[in-house]
């Protein structure tokens, strides 16, 4: 994944847009996610995201931030 050629930014759940990427450092390997989809459930929006071990979704407040790469 080209990481380093785009700019990382605290975003608002609510602002994140398709092929924005999130990098989760978890037990001391880094994951890669590619957000797919992002839809509006009221306060919350559902995010979609890919990575290699396949597709899932989670639900976040639409106010929260998140670390992502542009």
């Amino acid at each position: 994944m080209l990481i380093n050629s785009r700019k990382q930014s605290l975003v608002k759940v609510k602002e994140l847009m398709p092929g924005d990427r999130i990098v989760d450092f978890c037990k001391g390997d880094d994951e890669h996610y590619e957000v797919i989809a992002v839809r509006p459930l009221g306060h919350r929006f559902e995010v979609t995201f890919r990575s290699h071990r396949g597709e899932a979704s989670a639900h976040y407040n639409g106010n929260a931030y998140i670390s992502a790469f542009r």
